[in-house]
């Protein structure tokens, strides 16, 4: 039970999202619409449900499978970790009267060409996946460039508490 709740804890952290207020685009020759929001939108999108014993749910209200994401903000905070060898960024803000962020993880250091202030775009692509674990059964909707399989999310979710890779390098960009 305790792995669980663990497991539950670090995917909340990892996959804060979305909200309104985000411009649209159709793209379906391409499989899906294209969505562009700021972290707080991409925060506020974001539907979860969770009975913290049997299930986990995180469903976008905006987004589906196969649609591309655009995240547009300022970076508030960046660190590398070498004991993982990703760098950490992090968007803030404030929403009624309280401090807010997203962290997004990046697969090395990219902290020479980013950094607090810059203006960057980040692109991924959504998945839906469900699958059970530890007597958990979850249906999500993440970024595909974390996804690698439900093995994976199973052998690495006990050793990193992670389950999900950071994103790579080619999904950031300065605007």
């Amino acid at each position: 039970m305790k792995k669980g709740v663990f497991v539950l804890s670090i995917i909340i952290l990892m996959l804060l999202l979305f909200t309104c207020g985000c411009t649209q685009q159709d793209d379906s020759e391409n499989g899906g619409k294209t969505v562009t929001m700021t972290a707080r939108e991409l925060q506020n999108d974001v539907s979860s449900d969770t009975d913290w014993s049997t299930y986990y749910t995180m469903l976008y209200t905006s987004l589906d499978d196969g649609d591309s994401l655009i995240i547009q903000d300022t970076v508030s905070n960046i660190s590398y970790d070498l004991d993982t060898g990703t760098t950490t960024l992090t968007f803030e803000w404030i929403e009624d009267g309280e401090n807010n962020s997203l962290a997004l993880y990046f697969e090395g250091n990219i902290t020479i060409t980013y950094q607090p202030g810059d203006k960057v775009k980040i692109s991924v692509k959504i998945e839906y996946v469900k699958f059970s674990y530890e007597d958990f059964n979850f249906e999500l909707e993440i970024y595909e460039e974390q996804w690698v399989s439900e093995e994976y999310f199973k052998s690495n979710t006990d050793s990193s508490g992670e389950g999900i890779k950071p994103l790579p390098q080619s999904s950031i960009e300065k605007e």
